[in-house]
């Protein structure tokens, strides 16, 4: 069947301007060729040796422009320079995602934009089946020629490689022997181009011939010169009525530091200068009014990294106000990983899949996947305002946001590093339930258990897939080990109540011993104080008689030398040449009487 709906010529030619000047993270479509600039010589490369070589292969880092510079540069130049010769040239794009051939099949039979047959879909996908004959197969199905030209370009084509490890090598045998074939006896008419990152090259060799093909169509895509970065900078916002000076240009340049996120950096940052400092942005392109982007706009400290981790700040806090819970963090736990070589890559899911693993509601899920993939944020695709079904395959629109979104990038704390810790505890947990199921009474420490039940609730079966399944098994082994910790607990609080009951016992006892001892001392230290309180009265009266007799003497005392002292007064007054001898016999006798009121005290 032959595809004879052709495009007009005045179709091909008509320029429209996109909304804006530039896309921002996401790389660039094909109807946004106008606003492409700084990679011409390189288009014009990469049409060359497609032309002869009916299969190319362009590859570079993550960031580089592989996609755009083929959706934007060289299909639009393929349809329209070839246009002026009269040549039509039909071109479309697809992905391997979960089903590479089938989306192959579906892009070909979509070739004339018109809602694809059901039944040419159908038959192309078997021709693909058809290994070395299925160029012919679909050369002939849709009637390309030398004057009818086909170039479908399979962008990211390093996911066929991840979706041989999920789901065999079938489709990437029969889709890399659809290439070779197409290279080695290249059909008139039919061309191919694939993106693929520079790492997957060697898997490409796991598949016999297809590393000689590879090697002989490879296009390695140069790094833009600075004079091009400039031109990328500064020239789409021309065609809008507006400047951005070469000041901004310069330091845009610098702040990107040369990263492999260089270039997606710089579109997004100047998507947002644009949003947030051009007034009536949202009219059509050749109605805006004058405007300028200068270094004034661009606030330096935080950078255009800065400036893309704040812009999903600002979309994660809008949809956490409306949604609440973690349905932000789980989605974009799901959607990223680490490959073996430790880099941050993307994993895209299914809407189906991602309700699933996220365990929310699927409404509030579509309501975040559309803020994040809103016109103007880009951050997920398919971009809005494409409907989402549930086998819709959702991803991150370029790994620059992995890589620079602090809340999945944080080294500490980051969605990426906490999703990866959870795969590792999950991994440790069937190593624990193999044991387990070995022997019953290999359970879990109790306090690690504590941790293991309260973590638990934040996870589900279908997310415990991606890391070895087994969902029932280490259910089986918590439950065990919760019993067996709180019959630990039980034991020890059993254990503890015995000896406080012990210990009870034990101090009630020497509680009697000690009151009977004292009841003892206390009968016999009565008795001791009667007794010393009868001697003590005995000793009382006895002081009593003592102090009476000592005053009586005391009295006999002081009347005896009262007596001798008027004695001696009488003899002086009869003889006075007494006196000197009366007085050393007075002395003698006033330190005797002294003596002897000593004694008597």
């Amino acid at each position: 069947m032959n595809a004879d709906i052709e495009m007009p010529l005045e179709e091909i030619f008509n320029v429209g301007l996109p909304p804006r000047p530039y896309p921002g993270l996401r790389p660039f479509e094909k109807k946004e060729w106008p606003i492409f600039f700084g990679r011409e010589r390189m288009a014009d490369a990469i049409v060359k040796v497609l032309v002869d070589k009916h299969v190319l292969v362009v590859h570079g880092d993550s960031g580089c422009g592989k996609s755009s510079i083929v959706r934007a540069a060289v299909l639009p130049r393929l349809e329209q320079e070839n246009a002026r010769a009269g040549l039509r040239w039909r071109t479309c794009t697809a992905l391997p995602r979960e089903t590479p051939l089938l989306n192959i099949a579906e892009a070909l039979a979509d070739l004339d934009g018109t809602d694809p047959n059901a039944q040419r879909t159908i038959e192309l996908r078997r021709a693909l089946n058809f290994g070395q004959d299925a160029p012919a197969a679909i050369a002939r199905i849709l009637g390309a020629d030398p004057s009818n030209n086909i170039c479908i370009l399979i962008d990211q084509f390093e996911e066929l490689f991840s979706h041989a490890r999920r789901h065999g090598p079938e489709e990437a045998k029969l889709l890399t022997q659809f290439l070779i074939a197409a290279h080695l006896q290249p059909q008139p008419g039919l061309y191919i181009v694939l993106t693929m990152r520079s790492e997957f090259l060697g898997a490409c060799a796991h598949y016999s011939g297809f590393a000689e093909v590879v090697n002989s169509t490879q296009y390695l895509l140069p790094r833009m010169e600075h004079c091009d970065l400039i031109r990328a900078i500064c020239e789409p916002a021309k065609l809008y009525n507006g400047t951005t000076s070469r000041e901004l240009a310069e330091r845009l340049i610098i702040d990107s530091g040369g990263s492999q996120d260089q270039l997606p950096l710089i579109q997004h940052g100047l998507m947002l200068l644009h949003r947030l400092n051009v007034p009536d942005a949202g009219k059509p392109p050749l109605e805006f009014p004058s405007w300028y982007l200068g270094l004034e706009h661009y606030n330096q400290e935080h950078r255009l990294a800065g400036l893309l981790s704040g812009h999903a700040d600002e979309v994660f806090a809008h949809t956490q106000r409306d949604l609440g819970s973690h349905i932000v963090e789980d989605l974009f736990r799901a959607l990223t990983d680490i490959n073996a070589e430790g880099q941050a890559i993307r994993r895209p899911q299914t809407l189906r899949q991602l309700v699933a693993v996220t365990g929310t509601d699927e409404q509030k899920m579509r309501t975040t996947l559309d803020a994040f993939r809103a016109d103007g944020v880009s951050f997920l695709t398919p971009h809005d305002p494409s409907p989402l079904d549930d086998d819709e395959l959702i991803d991150i629109s370029h790994e620059a946001l992995i890589r620079c979104w602090h809340k999945i990038a944080d080294p500490v704390q980051g969605w990426l590093f906490k999703e990866f810790m959870d795969g590792l505890i999950w991994r440790t947990l069937l190593v624990e339930a193999d044991s387990f199921e070995r022997n019953p009474g290999n359970v879990i420490a109790s306090d690690i258990t504590d941790e293991r039940v309260l973590w638990l609730p934040r996870h589900n079966k279908i997310w415990a897939e991606r890391y070895g399944k087994g969902w029932d098994r280490v259910k089986r082994l918590l439950d065990a080990s919760a019993e067996a910790r709180d019959r630990l607990r039980e034991q020890k609080a059993a254990q503890d109540r015995q000896k406080v009951r012990s210990k009870t016992i034990k101090y009630s006892s020497a509680a009697a011993i000690v009151a009977i001892m004292a009841g003892g001392y206390a009968f016999y230290f009565m008795k001791e104080l009667s007794t010393a309180n009868v001697a003590l009265e005995a000793s009382t009266q006895q002081l009593e008689t003592t102090t009476k007799q000592l005053e009586t003497s005391d009295e006999k005392l002081n009347a005896t030398y009262n007596n001798i002292d008027l004695t001696f007064e009488s003899a002086l007054k009869k003889n006075p040449t007494l006196e000197k001898p009366l007085q050393e016999i007075k002395e003698k006798l006033q330190f005797q009487r002294n003596n002897d009121r000593t004694k008597v005290e």
